[in-house]
């Protein structure tokens, strides 16, 4: 967040992009399904292992496969599905690494020969020969993200890679003009479209229920593309972006996901504007983000709290509502209107946002992300780094509480309640995701890595027992009714 002031080739491999290295307006509900039971798949992998990650990733593929079967004829005219005529390759990464080359059959995979150092950490379809190509290696990307995200996320992650093969099979790729964005959003949209086929029971060797989706998601929010320096650099897409896909393909199905009108999407990653976003990592101090102070007054504050004001404040107007400016407070607890574990929360009987410092504190430093060793490749997921619109996003969740209350005398304490706070919020930083304040009306802005910051404190703030509380929500339908609110505005929620 910022106060406004002046200052693979697709065509050769389409990857699994390492961070820092490398809208679905409907509700899913996500029940308990037993257990899948299904044998391991009798899949060919050359260079396999024997793992519990090559099994698992031969078991995705499998089922995958199946889901491609039953549904590619849907989005092809009735034309069936070609299965992967290069291959299926498992790579031991670390060797390449060490080597500078890959040794074994895995030479021959189209994409290796010509480059066999684009494995490392990755996952990829290859156009080359048509195949699919990825690094098992322990303490490599795959690897450590399966172990700390599930299997659920190695099955979204190569339900991607085979969405590109679709591309393929439809002749996507040869429209040379498509950004690379676009190609990858689809292909993540396909992976919604998986996890659909999950969640419906019709997946052989996987089940979900909505803890395991919360997971997921929270990993493949590690999948994201770091913070780009130019738009060059854009790729995957940031978290936002590839969630919203997600969601969008889990809402609506693959036929959405390969129409013609999938490519009108607007994506929301864009590079860091100067040198001062970059050094901060489009970070606020703590002190600024509690710092309710205008800006105009006082420079050093951050500028959130009078910029929610500004906002909802020319909101009422357009529906002849007048807003009273919410104020905020540091106690333990909300003095009303919270459960009796809350630390942060909004009062409706004076109009006041608390917040316990404590708790502050760890919502701003609440993001993982994935750092990687140059020299071995080995990943790890760094906790608690800082975010800034992490915690902002509490904010706005609160000031959307208020707008409950003032503008409509609605309750809040539901579901419903929760999730209108969330598309508000969605709403307001589709105002404030700007690269300038061009029109002199936003005098408070978005920094690039903030709309990954407000997925991240949807799936994992906004529900806890100090913050709202998950009333019976998962964080995909928060996330959810934040994306809704961010493309949809506020007429929406």
């Amino acid at each position: 967040m910022r106060p406004s002031r002046a200052m693979l080739a697709v065509g050769l491999a389409v990857s699994l992009a390492l961070a820092g290295a490398l809208s679905g307006c409907a509700t899913v509900v996500i029940g308990s399904p037993s257990a899948a039971t299904a044998p391991p798949a009798n899949l060919t992998v050359v260079g396999d292992s024997g793992s519990t990650l090559d099994t698992t990733i031969k078991n995705a593929l499998s089922d995958i496969f199946a889901f491609w079967k039953l549904n590619y004829p849907k989005i092809a005219h009735g034309a069936q599905f070609e299965p992967i005529k290069g291959g299926l390759f498992s790579v031991d990464g670390a060797q390449v690494l060490r080597d500078r080359q890959a040794s074994g059959p895995a030479a021959q995979e189209g994409c290796i020969q010509q480059d066999a150092l684009f494995i490392i950490d990755n996952a990829a379809y290859c156009q080359v020969d048509d195949s699919i190509v990825w690094d098992r290696s322990d303490g490599h990307l795959i690897q450590v993200l399966s172990a700390r995200y599930g299997d659920l996320l190695v099955a979204e992650v190569f339900a991607h890679e085979t969405g590109h093969a679709i591309q393929q099979r439809l002749g996507i790729f040869k429209n040379q003009t498509l950004p690379t964005i676009d190609v990858e959003s689809q292909a993540d949209c396909a992976a919604g479209a998986f996890l659909a086929s999950i969640l419906k029971g019709e997946s052989a060797h996987f089940r979900a229920n909505s803890v395991q989706v919360d997971q997921m998601l929270n990993g493949y929010l590690q999948v994201r593309d770091s913070t780009p320096t130019s738009s060059a650099q854009i790729s995957h897409g940031n978290g936002f972006d590839r969630i919203s896909a997600i969601a969008d393909g889990l809402t609506h199905g693959a036929t959405f996901c390969y129409s013609p009108n999938y490519f009108n999407r607007q994506f929301t990653e864009r590079p860091f504007l100067n040198d001062n976003d970059y050094i901060s990592g489009g970070n606020e101090t703590l002190s600024q983000v509690l710092d309710p102070n205008d800006t105009k007054t006082d420079p050093s504050a951050g500028g959130l709290q009078p910029d929610l004001n500004r906002f909802w404040t020319s909101a009422g107007q357009s529906i002849s509502k007048k807003w009273t400016a919410v104020k905020i407070a540091q106690a333990t607890r909300p003095a009303c209107g919270a459960s009796s574990g809350s630390q942060f929360g909004y009062c409706p009987n004076d109009n006041t946002v608390y917040y316990d410092k404590a708790f502050a504190q760890r919502a701003y430093y609440s993001l993982a992300q994935v750092r990687l060793d140059q020299n071995n490749g080995t990943v790890a997921v760094v906790d608690n780094q800082p975010a800034d619109f992490a915690l902002g996003t509490l904010f706005a969740m609160s000031w959307g509480m208020s707008v409950r209350h003032q503008f409509f005398n609605q309750p809040l304490d539901s579901s419903d309640a929760l999730l209108a706070a969330a598309c508000y919020t969605g709403a307001y930083s589709k105002d404030i995701n700007r690269a300038s304040n061009d029109d002199g009306k936003h005098p408070f802005l978005l920094s690039p890595p903030d709309m990954d910051e407000a997925t991240s404190a949807m799936l994992n703030l906004a529900g806890l027992p100090q913050a709202f509380g998950a009333r019976n929500t998962t964080g995909l339908q928060r996330v959810q009714a934040f994306v809704k609110g961010y493309n949809g505005g506020l007429s929406v929620c």
